[in-house]
């Protein structure tokens, strides 16, 4: 097995070689650790397997972020026969930095040409024979894009993987050499990676160089020190300085560039899209366009996507235990919740896919880099990059949105202060599973203000999310790694369809994997929180008595009938009981006469008796059918009772009694408490047992049952919507919060400040509401207005952050 790595800057085209030497036959992980996606492959050529690996883009091996430390721990630690050096041909001078940093290592390397068309299109000429003959490596010309190239790249890796380094790249480090010679002979350690470059990187003072070499950062300083006084000049700024002056020597001796005077693609559309007046407007166009064809289009393909899985979900639930009419096995009850939690993730499926495809567009366009250019300005006063934007549209900035898909969108930020920040913010964003509860309440209590309350609920939570941000890069984050944020502005491309759905295909595959099994570990915890310890007996015993009563009815509707002796024990009317609910199931999710026809077949080949009962044709079938129904609505109702029973006496139950002299200061009681406990699982949860827990009448909205409750006022109304502005994220939210940040200890952070915050506010504002006899109206028109001017004077308070400057 030979070991490839494929390394070059950002925006060379080397995710679009990897998949041109792959093809689809690639493995999609996470390095240890991290949350940057590893993506690997084996290619046969020439009787040789190739073990590809497909590093991170990195500028250079500076550690700024956390890509260029996976990059480069990956070529100190594992095992790398060969390096693939892809380069952007027609940015060749900026290249080259990376590029000798490289060839330093002491390993074979290999350049790629990328992008050849590019620098035609351009007039760069290369001398790629000289290039190869300075730089001592072979020199391989390709276009990704176009699928050339491919045989050429591969004999090159063949051939370097059988020569040995003779003649090794050096750059002339003038009156460094001595420096770097003394710290050579330092180095005992064996390592496959030159001396030199090790010497180098310790002089630089890379922290995870002196722990391989076992140098002190005390040496290192002295050194630096001793450098300063005699040749006043500064270490990492003078190796820099040289490397980009060797670049500009070998670029001017290998490339010819023809001026020429008509401009192009690339900045004539930057005229347009980066235009003072025109760059936020097409901005939100594309942001807007972006949400709809992934949230709203994607939502709509769930139309589709649900019954395929609902199908799925009864197929299964086919093989296990059947109900009784008030007894569901354990181990039914714990299968059909676990399949529950997992489809409701599953149909997130046609978003995501949307979304990564998308996303690998606006990358391969080279749109992302300038969306972040337009908007860095704004955030980073509230420790956010750019390239937050997206996510945060995602999650909702409006109304409407999915913390899951923008949790995920934040994969490309590099800045990790920034990446956590947003991550942390992106959940109090309104997903569209809270509208719902938005609009049982507002029904309830502001029917004549909906419109003005729903403005300001739409709108709070980006101001809120603002300030969060600047709170946490000030305190709990104020000790993570920041990297500059380098504005690169690389010439728009046409992406590959080949490359998108790759990338969409990768993204998708890895979030089924890794999310699910972490949904079913949480999936088995919640459900022994709703269902432990139980339904008291004595209630248990009172409906057990209303299903011998159903029972009993439904023996006497169909005694007179010749299909009595089918029905006349116990565990037959069960059993066509649960025959009826099943095909009803399935029958809702079949809407042609053929697909009916054939599903009808396969019921009367399983139960060719009781079948016929459930279709209901004949006088006595329709009679034992239109009984079947009226059981039927009787269990469902007692299974419902049974389920709001175990939800009140469960231990989730019994903590929102506990939580009460808590929540008692923001007017909560504790069938507030379960509804918002219950609503961790799906926020639409919370409605559902809001309008369970008040139901007063068959004929009665929720809405009016809530209002019509004495001890609720529309400031307690208000208390609420503040506290689910605030709520922290759902199950699935949580899960990519975990899979994002890479921590546990963030996803739990990510629960508990959300509470805490909005306990205190909903708190604050609800004492201050009945203290100055504030209107709900009112007590949301000064939150509100008190949110929006801290997020303004926070906006013009100076951060201490590093101000890193950005250079053309």
């Amino acid at each position: 097995m030979i070991n490839v790595a494929l390394a070059g800057q950002p925006n060379c085209g080397k995710s679009t070689i990897f998949n041109m030497l792959s093809g689809v036959n690639q493995h999609v992980a996470n390095y240890p650790g991290v949350t940057v996606d590893k993506k690997s492959a084996t290619v046969k050529f020439n009787q040789h397997n190739f073990q590809l690996v497909d590093l991170p883009g990195t500028y250079s091996f500076s550690m700024f972020s956390l890509e260029e430390r996976v990059a480069k721990s990956f070529l100190l630690n594992e095992t790398t026969d060969v390096i693939v050096n892809v380069v952007d041909a027609a940015n060749l001078r900026r290249n080259l930095y990376l590029t000798f940093q490289l060839l330093e290592l002491g390993k074979p390397v290999v350049m790629v040409l990328n992008m050849m068309d590019v620098a035609e299109r351009r007039n760069i000429a290369i001398n790629v024979d000289l290039l190869s003959q300075l730089l001592n490596i072979q020199v391989i010309e390709a276009v990704g894009t176009r699928q050339k190239g491919k045989a050429d790249i591969l004999n090159a890796i063949e051939r370097a993987s059988q020569q040995t380094v003779s003649r090794p790249f050096r750059i002339d480090y003038d009156r460094f050499e001595p420096y770097i010679a003394q710290l050579e002979e330092k180095i005992t350690v064996e390592s496959t990676i030159a001396r030199r470059w090790l010497a180098i990187k310790a002089l630089e003072g890379d922290d995870v160089v002196l722990d391989k070499v076992g140098l002190t950062t005390e040496t290192i300083q002295s050194l630096t020190e001793e450098i300063h006084e005699r040749c006043d000049l500064d270490v990492d700024q003078t190796f820099a300085a040289m490397r980009y002056q060797n670049a500009d020597i070998v670029y001017h001796r290998c490339v010819r560039e023809t001026p020429t005077m008509k401009r192009n693609l690339t900045d004539k559309l930057d005229r347009i899209i980066l235009n003072k007046w025109l760059a936020f407007p097409i901005l939100g166009l594309i942001i807007y366009l972006v949400y709809q064809l992934s949230i709203v289009a994607g939502y709509q393909l769930t139309n589709y996507t649900w019954p395929l899985l609902a199908s799925i979900k009864n197929f299964i639930v086919g093989f296990l235990p059947p109900p009784a009419m008030v007894d569901v096995p354990l181990f039914t009850d714990l299968s059909v919740w676990m399949i529950n939690s997992t489809i409701a993730l599953l149909n997130y499926l046609p978003i995501f896919f949307i979304l990564f495809a998308l996303i690998a567009i606006l990358e391969d366009v080279g749109y992302m880099p300038r969306m972040a250019f337009i908007l860095d300005r704004v955030f980073k006063r509230y420790g956010l990059h750019g390239q937050s934007t997206l996510p945060l549209v995602l999650g909702g900035a409006l109304v409407g949105g999915c913390a899951v898909p923008g949790v995920m969108a934040t994969k490309g930020i590099a800045d990790e202060r920034a990446r956590l920040a947003t991550i942390l913010t992106v959940p109090y964003m309104n997903c569209l599973a809270k509208v719902p509860f938005y609009t049982l309440l507002l029904g309830a209590f502001f029917a004549d203000n909906m419109t003005r309350m729903m403005f300001y609920i739409s709108t709070v939570t980006l101001f809120i999310a603002l300030i969060v941000a600047r709170l946490l890069t000030s305190t709990v984050l104020s000790n993570r790694e920041t990297a500059p944020f380098i504005m690169e502005l690389p010439p728009y491309h046409l992406p590959t369809v080949k490359g998108v759905l790759l990338r969409a295909c990768q993204r998708v595959w890895l979030y089924i994997k890794k999310v699910v099994t972490i949904v079913l570990a949480v999936a088995v915890v919640l459900f022994a929180l709703l269902q432990y310890p139980g339904v008291p007996d004595d209630t248990m015993t009172k409906l057990r008595a209303e299903a011998d009563q159903a029972l009993q009815t439904f023996d006497r509707n169909v005694k007179k009938t010749a299909l009595y002796t089918l029905v006349d024990e116990q565990d037959e009317v069960v059993t066509l009981l649960n025959l009826y609910n099943s095909y009803k199931a399935k029958r809702m999710l079949t809407s042609s006469k053929e697909a009916v026809a054939a599903l009808d077949n396969d019921f009367l080949n399983t139960n060719p008796h009781l079948f016929p009962i459930v279709r209901g044709k004949s006088h006595d079938e329709k009679t034992v059918n239109r009984a079947v129904r009226k059981l039927s609505k009787v269990a469902k109702k007692l299974q419902i009772e049974i389920k709001n029973e175990k939800i009140t006496h469960s231990f989730l139950g019994m903590f929102g009694r506990a939580l009460e002299p808590v929540t008692q200061f923001c007017g909560f009681d504790w069938r507030v408490n379960v509804a918002f406990l219950s609503s961790f699982a799906a926020r639409e949860s919370a409605v559902a047992t809001l309008g369970s827990i008040y139901e007063k009448g068959k004929q009665e909205r929720a809405e009016t049952s809530i209002a019509s409750d004495g001890a609720y006022t529309p400031i307690h109304a208000v208390a609420m919507l503040i506290f689910m502005i605030l709520t922290p994220p759902c199950i699935a939210t949580m899960v990519v919060v975990k899979l994002q940040s890479g921590s546990y200890r963030w996803m739990t952070f990510a629960i508990f400040f959300p509470i805490t915050l909005g306990l205190l506010l909903s708190a604050g504002f609800f004492t201050m509401a009945r203290s100055f006899g504030w209107s709900g109206v009112d007590m949301m028109h000064y939150f509100y207005l008190s949110v929006v001017t801290v997020a303004v004077l926070l906006a013009f308070i100076r951060s201490k952050q590093p101000a890193w400057e950005v250079g053309e």
